[in-house]
């Protein structure tokens, strides 16, 4: 889309960013939109409320010391040579119980009223401890829902299986495939499995050592990684709630974190075992994507932007049993730049540790950036 950038009411934008996303994702027209949805809501968080983009499809010789051998008795022995002290030992970052996954907006921006050059910011991949950015090779139209710590992708690989047909979208529709696809640790497509149910809803919530959650017209399934099987875990009935028109889900050790407003930035956390809500979270300020449970369950952290203070960016942490805050951590205040900037993914590097990582153009941009150029992780804490 090339339209000179107009600003926009912030709140209208992130209003519509959120009835974007529909109860539905098992059609053509829906399984894609979530996806878009959360760009969306990314670039709301951006300063300055510019959200008319322009999408960017687009060898040493040794040397040795020689001589003639001379008499012992005239020749002083030569120094003994000092033995070389061993190399320190490499000390590797202790390897983090979330891995950080990272997915920037490719969109660019033309300067100049469209004459000048294009600035904007592109990547994504897996930020590893030491701060450096892999780059995953995933197929065309995979969408990655988790990374499992032994380094294998799991996601959604969504298909039009007859491109160019005319026919009439819905949950019933013709020649859409959905299949789980689990990548490993070299990128090498380990296990693809169609999981589409025609007529009903799909999503992929989360995935452990053995088992997808998927999000169906029931509930919460775990889908079990080498069978295939599934088993309910939880009934939207129990709950009292579609469980799959959430906005944003995190599922954890017998915890169940959801989001279904933007504004107020409202989560709330549920036990997985019978679906009671035991804490409501309001945030002072709008929902950013990344909702993320403790790897024990116990603390939930919820990024946010607020909408005055320059569309400051923060990470709120709360207790998932009682509701209580424990850290509210400004992240950035990104600047007033067209192309967006922020927070670009979380996770917990342990129980009570979180890695943020934050990427933005500079200052007098007038080029694109790659995010390994740009990007910095900022650490929360909770005592």
């Amino acid at each position: 889309m090339t339209v000179n950038g107009v600003p926009e009411d912030l709140a209208d934008l992130v209003h519509r960013a959120a009835l974007a996303t529909p109860p539905h994702v098992g059609d053509l027209a829906n399984v894609r939109r979530r996806a878009r949805a959360r760009r969306r809501r990314r670039a709301a968080a951006t300063a300055g409320g510019l959200v008319v983009l322009v999408a960017l499809t687009g060898g040493a010789v040794p040397l040795l010391a020689g001589g003639r051998l001379a008499r012992p008795a005239t020749t002083a022995p030569a120094p003994a040579s000092p033995v070389p002290a061993p190399p320190p030992p490499t000390i590797r970052p202790a390897e983090p119980a979330q891995r950080l996954m990272i997915a920037v907006d490719w969109t660019t921006w033309r300067l100049d009223g469209g004459k000048g050059p294009e600035v904007g910011l592109r990547g994504g991949g897996e930020v590893l401890p030491d701060g450096s950015v892999r780059r995953h090779r995933t197929p065309k139209d995979f969408s990655p829902g988790a990374a499992l710590p032994d380094g294998r992708l799991v996601g959604l690989l969504y298909t039009d299986l007859m491109p160019g047909v005319r026919r009439t979208d819905g949950p019933n529709v013709e020649g859409l495939s959905i299949k789980l696809v689990v990548l490993g640790p070299d990128d090498a497509v380990e296990i693809s499995r169609e999981v589409r149910i025609k007529g009903q809803s799909i999503e992929l919530l989360g995935a452990d050592q053995r088992y997808a959650y998927l999000a169906r017209d029931e509930g919460i399934v775990a889908h079990e990684l080498t069978t295939g099987r599934e088993r309910i875990l939880l009934r939207s009935s129990a709950a009292g709630v579609d469980l799959i028109a959430a906005g944003q889900t995190s599922v954890g050790s017998d915890r169940l974190a959801e989001q279904r407003t933007d504004q107020p930035c409202r989560t709330d956390v549920r036990r997985l075992a019978d679906g009671k809500r035991i804490a409501r979270l309001t945030a002072d300020g709008i929902c950013m994507n990344g909702l993320r449970l403790s790897p024990d369950g116990r603390l939930v952290a919820v990024p946010y932007f607020l909408s005055n203070h320059g569309g400051q960016q923060r990470v709120a942490v709360y207790e998932t049993g009682t509701g209580k805050l424990r850290v509210d951590q400004a992240i950035g205040t990104p600047r007033r730049v067209p192309v967006p900037g922020g927070v670009q993914g979380l996770a917990w590097a342990d129980d009570t540790s979180l890695r943020v990582a934050w990427a933005e153009l500079p200052a007098g941009a007038r080029r694109v950036y790659s995010v390994e150029e740009v990007l910095k992780v900022v650490t929360v804490s909770v005592q």
